[in-house]
This record gives C-alpha cells, structure tokens and sequence, in this order.
C-alpha cells in the first residue's frame, strides 16, 4: 500500500492520548507518515510516546479554563465544554496544517471535537478509536451544539454521520448500546516506564496496588481513601503500593506502604492481585488486560460505568467516591471480600482471556486502512 498521511487528534489528557498509541505506532511502523496535531501544552506528552507532534494554539490550557465562566458544576459538561473550546481555539491552526499537508485520514478518541470538525470541513476520511467502553454520544453533541453551533451536526461521529470505530475494549465489558466497530487487542501504554525490580519478585506476597488517577489522588479525599485500604489489610500478609507522586501522600501512610512513587499501571498490573482505583478507563482497562480484580471509588465521567460493569461482571467491586469517603467501614469490606474470594479472579481473568484474543493493534490498522478505502 502507498503510504498515507494520518492526522491524530486525541483529547490533551493523557487518559485519551494514550490509549491511542499502540495504534498509531502500528500505522507508523507499516511505514505511514503519522503526526499527532496538540495544543502546544500537549506537546511534550506526544513526544515522550515517540511520535512526531504538530503544536498548535493555544500555548496554556488557562486560556480556555479563564473562559468557562458560563459552564455549571456539572464535572461531565465541563470536561466536556473545555474540550470544544480547545478544539475552537485550534481551529485556524489545525486548517493551516491540512491544507499544506493534505491528510488521507484523521483518528480522533471518543471526546475529541478538533478532527472532527477538520475532517467534515476538509472532506477527509475519519476514525473513531475508543479509550475503553462506548461513551454516550449526548454530552458530547451537547457540548458541541453548546460551542459550535447546528454545524457540527456535519462531522462524523455527530448527528447522523457515520465514523469508522476502533474498539479495543474486550467484547463482554463493553456496552450492550455500543455500535459494532473494528476490534483490536487493547495494549496498556503509560509513557516512558521504569518498572522497580523487586514488583518481579518470584515470591511476592500477595499485593494490593493503590492508583487514584491526576486528579483525585491530588486531594485531601485520596489520603482516607488510602487509610482506608491500608486498614483493610492491616495485620495481613498483604503488601501495599500507592502509585502516587511521594510528595501527595502523607508521611504516616507512606510508611505502611510497600512504595510510594509514579508506576506505569499497564506494567505494574500483573504483579498484582487487586488494584484499588478511580474508575477511570485507561487504569480498568490495564486492570482488564491482565485479568486482576478492581475495587473501584467513581465519581464522575464513565468511572460510574467502569465500576458497575466489573461489579456486574462478577470481577470488581464498586464502592462510589461520596460512600467510601463517609467512613463506614464500606471501601475496607469490599477490599477484604475482593482480594479474599478467588472467583474475582477468575472472573478478571475471562475478560483478561478475551483481549488477548482479539487482533493486535497492527492486524487493526490493516483492517482499519481497508474500510477507508472502502468509502
């Protein structure tokens, strides 16, 4: 095949970025000309995955946070809101870079509104690569009619126009409402990693590894969140490790852990016999890739769903942020009933089996480049 131009659109967070690498760098190693577009902020990020980036405006994502006066509390509608400003604030940029450089083909993440609009406006062919399970498509028309008006009723993936899926999510945890897409492995990528060799220990104990996501795990609430788990296995054989930067978590409970410090989940995630977390997707889904049971505490965006879906599955727990925060003792019985009953892992492990089943990212990037060719 004739090499192509690809234009990557992901969301500035690296919970939407990442997801998508193990597919570009299927599409830049089969020798296609690959190039990630970013507000400038985001460049840095792009380059640590080893991909060539495209920085546009705006330089600081304040700019677009100074903006959102008129939006409510509403955690999901801000998200969601902010993003579109973004994708506003890049437009002239964006447009510049696509008429110098004429793109076949642009792969937006599930949130993105940039490619979208570039693609409808440019008539270029666009992808649709999830970060996980199927989000709900009404926030985000929502936020679009919000920022850009009845337009972006044209772009694909909005209104009727349909978009090329690729789903990397292991058929029995994504949603029953989810549309039929291009299945791939998902590959767990968490950026430049250095795995501590003592997680490889042939005689570990058993180990209980706590993650609480940029922006929980920056609050007051992470550390009862900790205490708590720490609580529930207290005077077990059971080692605790916080992925958290070592200054975010109070010197009393650092010491009751095993390790505090920045892990790469998706490596980390084997060694590991249950993992305490936020419910977002990229940590349930290297949790799901490596068969490990979760005990999840959402509180906003798709973490409700994450954690009803394992609950449901039999290979989690769910225990909501405000619950397990009121004390109660909610979130150490549930770690305790997770980490004690082994039918939670083998229930992990039956959605660990079918990712490892579906095509790797490469065979999905052949499938992917056939269906383009097909419109």
């Amino acid at each position: 095949m004739k090499p192509l131009r690809i234009m990557a659109t992901p969301s500035p967070a690296v919970g939407h970025f990442f997801p998508l690498v193990p597919m570009l760098w299927a599409l830049r190693s089969a020798g296609h000309d690959v190039r990630v577009v970013v507000p400038a902020f985001f460049v840095s990020t792009v380059l640590q995955a080893g991909l060539p980036a495209v920085g546009t405006a705006p330089a600081s994502e304040v700019q677009i946070l100074d903006a959102r006066d008129d939006i409510d509390d509403d955690h999901t509608t801000g998200t969601y809101r902010r993003i579109a400003r973004l994708a506003d604030a890049m437009a002239g940029d964006v447009d510049r870079i696509v008429d110098g450089w004429r793109p076949h083909l642009v792969i937006s993440d599930p949130m993105d509104f940039t490619g979208r609009r570039a693609a409808a406006e440019h008539g270029l062919a666009h992808a649709e690569h999830w970060i996980g399970g199927f989000l709900p498509t009404e926030p985000r028309t929502s936020a679009a009619q919000h920022v850009f008006g009845a337009q972006h009723q044209a772009w694909p993936g909005m209104g009727s126009v349909p978009s090329v899926v690729v789903d990397p999510c292991p058929p029995g945890f994504q949603s029953d409402a989810a549309p039929s897409g291009i299945r791939t492995r998902y590959v767990p990528y968490n950026g430049p990693s250095v795995v501590p060799a003592w997680l490889t220990d042939k005689d570990r104990p058993r180990r209980v590894l706590i993650t609480l996501g940029t922006i929980v795990s920056q609050g007051p609430e992470a550390h009862r969140l900790l205490e708590q788990t720490l609580e529930a296995v207290t005077g077990t054989d059971i080692e605790v490790v916080v992925a958290a930067r070592p200054g975010t978590v109070p010197e009393e409970l650092a010491k009751q852990a095993r390790a505090v410090r920045w892990l790469p989940i998706g490596l980390v995630a084997q060694h590991c016999d249950l993992i305490v977390h936020h419910g977002g997707s990229g940590t349930t889904m290297a949790a799901l890739a490596h068969g490990v049971p979760q005990v999840v505490c959402p509180s906003v965006l798709d973490q409700t769903d994450n954690a009803r879906r394992l609950e449901d599955l039999g290979a989690g727990r769910s225990v909501p942020l405000d619950t397990a925060l009121a004390g109660g003792g909610e979130l150490a019985r549930a770690v305790r009933q997770v980490i004690g009953d082994p039918e939670y892992a083998k229930s992990a492990a039956v959605l660990r089996d079918e990712n490892d089943a579906a095509q790797a990212p490469d065979r999905a990037a052949v499938q992917l480049l056939h269906a383009m060719g097909e419109r």
